[in-house]
């Protein structure tokens, strides 16, 4: 009975195993961080500004770095424009090292476009970033399902580290809403979609970075998004 018990579970085993050494920097998913004080909140009730910054709460600060945006009821949507040569990008600028970071998505329900949302972190001594995690419908460039990368440049664009910290397989059902959620504690990531997870730690995730970025790939539409510090409790 022991043994057909193992025999049934060994190929959920074997997944976990597969990805542990595809990219030897996986762990194993812990359980959710708590809440802590609550760092920055954007309610989406107004469009982001079409230049400068909008001033948030205790030293933040976000802005329109691509694409067009509207307001309404709390709903974000965004379009792309191809002649910025970039998908829409909202950034928000504060420190932040170890915390909870949320954000509400739901993708364009058309077909044969290049859609995705990935939030991504930075650090200000290279380009790239410093963790940015993906929830890819179909972008050719990146595999689809949940993934988490570090990617750092020089300012030439030349590759210092492409880190690949996990994946995960996941659909992505037409006009619904998926929750994306990131805990980042010193070298440590959890991310996840709804009931997708992929966790890792890596060492350069273990610094201070000073934007969060929000990237609907080809268009979409964001609520609810929302940082914290994380509780000790």
């Amino acid at each position: 009975m022991r043994f057909r018990s193992l025999t049934r579970a060994l190929p959920a085993l074997a997944a976990s195993v597969c990805v542990l050494l595809a990219t030897g920097v996986c762990a194993a998913a812990p359980d959710e961080a708590k809440r802590g004080v609550p760092l920055v909140e954007d309610k989406f009730e107004k469009a982001p500004p079409q230049k400068g910054w909008r001033t948030l709460n205790d030293g933040w600060r976000m802005r329109r770095s691509f694409g067009s945006w509207t307001a309404k009821e709390g709903v974000l949507t965004a379009v792309n424009v191809p002649a910025e040569g970039h998908g829409p990008v909202l950034a928000y600028e504060g420190k932040i090292r170890d915390a909870i970071i949320e954000c509400e998505y739901r993708l364009p329900e058309k077909t044969g476009e290049r859609h995705h949302f990935r939030i991504f972190l930075d650090h200000p001594d290279y380009r790239g970033h410093t963790v940015c995690v993906w929830a890819n419908r179909n972008t050719t460039f990146r595999p689809r399902g949940l993934s988490v990368q570090h990617i750092s440049k020089e300012k030439d664009k030349t590759i210092i580290a492409d880190v690949e910290l996990g994946r995960e397989i996941m659909g992505f059902p037409r006009g619904q809403w998926h929750k994306m959620r990131i805990e980042l504690r010193g070298d440590s990531v959890r991310a996840s979609v709804d009931d997708h997870v992929v966790a890792a730690r890596h060492q350069r995730l273990d610094v201070e970075k000073y934007k969060i970025g929000l990237n609907p790939g080809g268009g979409g539409q964001l609520r609810n998004f929302k940082v914290w510090r994380i509780s000790d409790r």
